[in-house]
């Protein structure tokens, strides 16, 4: 039987700014499906926990060996940025959602505590009423992906009540979809300046590509080398600087713990963000090697936090 190809895991940080804790890991037969699966898990780590921050790797496997396609530390924004901007994971990102924003939560949770939708025996079967659903769509910047949220079935004047609330609440307007069957409240979700500065970036990768592929090899060489070097000089953005060898230059007198805090604290301040791995066709610098060891919690712990990843609700 085929083996999958791709091994994604999402981790929390550590104090040290590095990888932690592993809460999402799943294998993969496609890179599209790798992709999908490492942005939603990615913000449903970050919705759960409430962080800002999170680690990401993709490992592609083939004949036995493991080769790093993305190592990735960043909001989930700026993870649906950088993996719309790599081919191979470009149409899952396109295909997937993440969980709403909290505003929208609370707006929700708010509205079916005080009308609770009809249940499921009142809109369907010979004695069901006509009724309207109504949700909440949350759209971003692209290529950050948008969010659906389902509030419930109601009578229409309750579905008009309360699409009205929302959009209120929200700065949203009303738009009936699907054959007037269901009133939709649009609405634009916050978005970090983050994840405003990543989607630019992603913009601007997207309109030099565009413009160099259609440029003439020989004619536009000149014009082409320029290009190339602002593309290269957008997506090294991503990539981590050399951290310096500070241990050399500690004198020996400075004791052992000093040595340590020294070290902690130039690799908290060094660390990139985003995608610390190159783009496809240039060289990593690294040789193909066996499957790393995963990096887990303790069996307890990682096993809560995984169901609590795992059940958690998208869009």
């Amino acid at each position: 039987m085929t083996q999958p190809e791709f091994n994604v895991e999402v981790a929390n940080i550590n104090e040290y700014g590095d990888p932690g804790f592993v809460l999402a890991r799943g294998s993969f037969y496609t890179s599209r499906s790798a992709g999908q699966f490492a942005l939603t898990q990615a913000a449903a780590v970050a919705d759960t926990y409430e962080l800002d921050t999170v680690s990401v790797v993709i490992d592609s496997v083939a004949e036995g060996t493991s080769r790093r396609d993305v190592e990735f530390i960043g909001s989930p924004g700026e993870l649906a940025a950088d993996l719309t901007a790599l081919p191979a994971y470009k149409n899952g990102v396109l295909r997937t959602v993440i969980p709403a924003p909290r505003n929208v939560t609370a707006a929700v949770a708010a509205v079916v505590e005080s009308s609770p939708p009809l249940p499921d025996s009142a809109v369907e079967g010979p004695d069901a009423v006509a009724v309207l659903d109504v949700e909440v769509y949350s759209t971003r910047p692209g290529p950050i992906p948008n969010s659906r949220t389902e509030v419930g079935a109601y009578v229409p004047d309750d579905a008009h009540r309360i699409a009205e609330q929302l959009a209120a609440d929200l700065g949203g307007t009303i738009e009936p979809m699907r054959n007037d069957t269901v009133l939709r409240v649009i609405h634009e979700a916050d978005v970090s300046d983050t994840d405003r500065i990543a989607v630019d970036r992603f913009t601007q990768v997207r309109y030099l590509r565009a413009n160099i592929s259609v440029l003439d090899p020989v004619a536009d060489a000149e014009h082409i080398t320029a290009l190339a070097a602002d593309l290269e000089d957008l997506q090294a953005r991503s990539r981590p600087a050399a951290r310096p060898d500070n241990t050399a230059a500690v004198s020996a007198s400075v004791s052992a713990a000093s040595v340590s805090n020294a070290v902690d604290a130039e690799r908290a301040s060094t660390r990139p963000r985003g995608l610390v791995t190159p783009p496809p066709g240039r060289s990593s610098g690294a040789a193909r090697v066996s499957s790393p060891t995963l990096r887990t919690p303790p069996p307890a712990a990682h096993t809560a936090a995984t169901s609590r990843a795992a059940d958690h609700g998208l869009g």
